[in-house]
């Protein structure tokens, strides 16, 4: 496991950003991964399909393309001129609608199966707008509590949502790693998007399944709410905590946690 660390200046924010991933205890490859892109305010985590022929090149297929297109707050930004619309969350379905479509034309190139989720966030001044693909999950820790902003796109979430399971049916079920959307596995694909305001304090946690597979959000939030610990040492934790407990997948968590900017004394 190889944590990458580091922090940037955005809006009215002091931003510590760290992430990691790990291909847990079982499986010899690592489909995960994920993307740190400070200058654009981007952070995303990406989990191959297991059982497809080549889950890891969907993943980094779709971040690459995500890092390529990405909307920035700089002037000059190609992806301006594809896409004429400054509304954050059409940009963001835009940006999201290219990235699937790369990706799967990439899929028909190499005459391979492969999809992969995703969730990603981008921060824009004193908000963030999010996208989520499959069950890769965000969340956000605020006021000693920790929530979960996306829900996921998957048959047991489906089936619960329709109270045909309960939630405790839901995480014991055999079905419970099948997704129902999925970057580049169709010519389009539906992402949810939201936007949310950002306050002082707060941690956006991005998520693979390796990690809400083998920890529950009690678990996660004890974890995040450590003041001893850093956001790099929070993230380095849950990623030992998940393959203590077995590390039956792969795991990748990005955190970012948003401080107060301090002023330089004369």
């Amino acid at each position: 496991m190889e944590l990458l660390e580091g922090h940037c200046r955005m809006g009215g924010f002091q931003v510590v950003y760290a992430g990691a991933t790990d291909p847990g205890r079982v499986r010899r490859c690592n489909e995960d991964n994920l993307l740190i892109y400070p200058e654009a305010g981007v952070f995303a985590v990406a989990d191959g399909l297991g059982g497809l022929d080549a889950g890891d090149v969907a993943s980094s297929t779709a971040l690459a393309h995500l890092r390529e297109l990405v909307p920035t707050p700089f002037a000059g930004n190609r992806f301006f001129a594809l896409f004429n619309d400054k509304h954050p969350l059409r940009q963001l379905e835009a940006v999201v609608a290219a990235v699937n479509r790369r990706t799967y034309e990439h899929r028909m190139t190499l005459g391979k199966n492969m999809a992969t989720t995703l969730a990603m966030v981008q921060l824009r001044g004193d908000k963030v707008v999010l996208a989520h693909v499959g069950d890769s999950r965000v969340y956000r820790w605020r006021d000693n509590a920790l929530h979960c902003l996306t829900s996921d796109h998957s048959l047991v979430n489906e089936l619960v949502r329709k109270g045909a399971l309960t939630a405790s049916q839901a995480r014991q079920s055999s079905q419970r790693h099948v997704i129902t959307r999925a970057v580049g596995a169709e010519p389009t694909v539906m992402p949810t998007l939201q936007q949310q305001p950002l306050a002082v304090g707060d941690i956006l946690l991005l998520c693979t399944d390796g990690l809400t597979s083998m920890l529950s959000d009690r678990d996660i939030g004890q974890c995040l709410g450590n003041a001893a610990t850093t956001i790099g040492g929070s993230v380095a934790q849950l990623i030992t905590l998940a393959n203590q407990a077995g590390g039956h997948d792969n795991i990748t968590v990005v955190g970012v946690i948003l401080l107060p900017i301090e002023e330089k004394s004369d």
